[in-house]
């Protein structure tokens, strides 16, 4: 190495002689010390200034490493160590690796083979056939002639950085296709995690040991980073697979269980029509019987007798929005998004004045809501799905504003150009800023008898309709839900 290092610096020596030959020839013709005065100092300042430099190109251009470059290439290494274990993505691992290389150390050509256990975005899916080849290309999947079985296990059985100078005839096949001359391998238990070949502008200059040491190093730790985001990978897919798992038979039970509520609850709606066809009799009857025979039957109060001819019609609400519940669960627990031959042209001034209509209001709840759907505007959508997210948005709303003890609520209407808007507003308890972000995901909830589906069947729904649907909030004063739907423009 210091043999080279000489040499370069001989190669510095001359080129400073020519220079100083082809300067003096100049002045020496004009007879003026003056000039020669100022060459020197000229000369001496290009010394300084370019020294370090010009030695670092020349050593990069003959393929040997002088001091300060062998510096260069340690920082490189060591800065790329540092940076390549933040990541769990094999792409970012790749590109930064490639980035520094050719950066830093000036590597014209690099080119990457994956293993089949490496999971990259770009690389090709898995071949489930043992005996297809195992390695894949990154990124751009192209396909080698080199690629063989031959190949592989001949840099299996080496298992260590390889030059053009080294290798066997089959490595060296791979050099001369890929215009590369030193071979990279990241292997693990003798499997090839990933292979990395690397070619500089002359490819038939011989690597220093320095080189040799530094690539290996890389490879070890390309390794042990490559393995790790093999292993998570693995324990990536096992979750995903244990998650689907869980969500199938939660699938089949919440179906089974939906069926056994829906049930009774369809008994219990017919037995309450019968009874909400009959009452207004029954009570006439009353009232016949208190004015003709008043000692025989005890008088009903008035205020009861109100009660019991709103009953069937709350109990038929009640049960409605049991099956609503039932509903949104379902759906937040498929994967399947709605046909867009299920979405109808409809009405929102008519859909709120539905759900409003159909809301078991508590008492003093109706009145502190506030209509503005003067700007009606139609968008495509299913019916039956707004009403049940307006009732969720009531229900959330009035629970917020009960906990506040203060508080009203709006429902408001606005047209747009892209987008019409449902703005549906209350001042109420408000929502804290650090789970704004969590009220959309599935069983999500802050409520103890909360079963967290309500707002994450609200966005799935939105979304299916190709709408949008966002939260504004400050806490103490109020929430803002704005749904956005698509500008209805006919069946053209």
């Amino acid at each position: 190495m210091n043999i080279f290092m000489d040499r370069n610096r001989l190669y510095l020596v001359l080129f400073y002689f020519s220079l100083s030959f082809f300067y003096l020839s100049i002045v020496l013709e004009e007879q003026d010390a003056m000039p020669l005065l100022g060459y020197i100092l000229a000369l001496v300042l290009a010394i300084v200034l370019s020294h370090d430099a010009l030695l670092r190109i020349i050593s990069q251009a003959t393929g040997h490493l002088g001091a300060n470059s062998e510096l260069d290439y340690y920082s490189a290494f060591m800065d790329l160590n540092r940076r390549i274990h933040n990541f769990l993505e094999v792409d970012d691992v790749l590109v930064l690796v490639n980035n520094t290389m050719r950066e830093r150390i000036q590597v014209r050509q690099i080119v990457y083979l994956l293993g089949k256990e490496i999971h990259s975005k770009n690389a090709l899916p898995d071949s489930e056939d043992d005996e297809q080849l195992s390695l894949r290309s990154w990124p751009d999947n192209k396909s080698y002639a080199f690629h063989t079985k031959e190949f592989e296990q001949e840099v299996i059985r080496r298992g260590r950085v390889l030059s053009v100078a080294d290798a066997p005839p089959v490595l060296k096949r791979a050099f001369t296709e890929t215009h590369t001359s030193l071979l990279v391998p990241i292997m693990q238990n003798h499997k090839i995690l990933c292979l990395i070949l690397i070619g500089r502008t002359d490819n038939t200059q011989p690597y220093s040991d320095f080189e040799f040491q530094m690539f290996n190093y890389l490879a070890n730790q390309l390794s042990i980073v490559l393995d790790r985001i093999r292993v998570y990978a693995k324990v990536l897919h096992k979750t995903v697979m244990d998650h689907a798992e869980k969500m199938q038979v939660m699938q089949s039970l919440s179906a089974n269980i939906a069926h056994e509520m829906r049930t009774p609850l369809s008994g219990i709606r017919a037995s309450i029509s019968g009874l909400e066809e009959y009452l207004p009799q029954l009570l006439d009857s009353h009232e016949y019987c208190v004015q003709n025979v008043a000692n025989k039957f005890p008088i009903i109060r008035d205020n009861h007798l109100n009660t019991l001819q709103g009953t069937p019609r709350r109990i038929k609400l009640m049960i409605d929005q049991a099956n609503t519940v039932i509903d949104m669960l379902l759906m937040n627990l498929r994967d399947n998004s709605l046909d867009r031959r299920q979405l109808n042209p409809c009405s929102a001034a008519e859909i709120v004045d539905q759900a409003v209509d159909r809301y078991p209001f508590k008492r003093g709840e109706r009145e502190k809501l506030h209509l503005h759907t003067e700007d009606d505007f139609i968008f495509l959508g299913v019916e039956s799905l707004v009403i049940y997210i307006l009732f969720n948005l009531l229900k959330n709303a009035f629970y917020s504003i009960q906990s506040a003890q203060k508080g009203e609520l709006s429902i408001k209407l606005q047209r747009g150009e892209s987008y019409n808007k449902l703005i549906f507003r209350d001042t109420g308890l408000g929502i804290d800023p650090s789970i704004i972000d969590k009220i959309f995901d599935g069983f999500f909830t802050t409520k103890s008898d909360g079963t967290g589906a309500g707002l994450a069947f609200c966005k799935r729904t939105v979304l299916s309709f190709d709408g949008k649907i966002e939260c504004h909030s400050i806490l103490g004063e109020y929430t803002e839900f704005v749904i956005s739907l698509p500008v209805y423009r006919g069946s053209n």
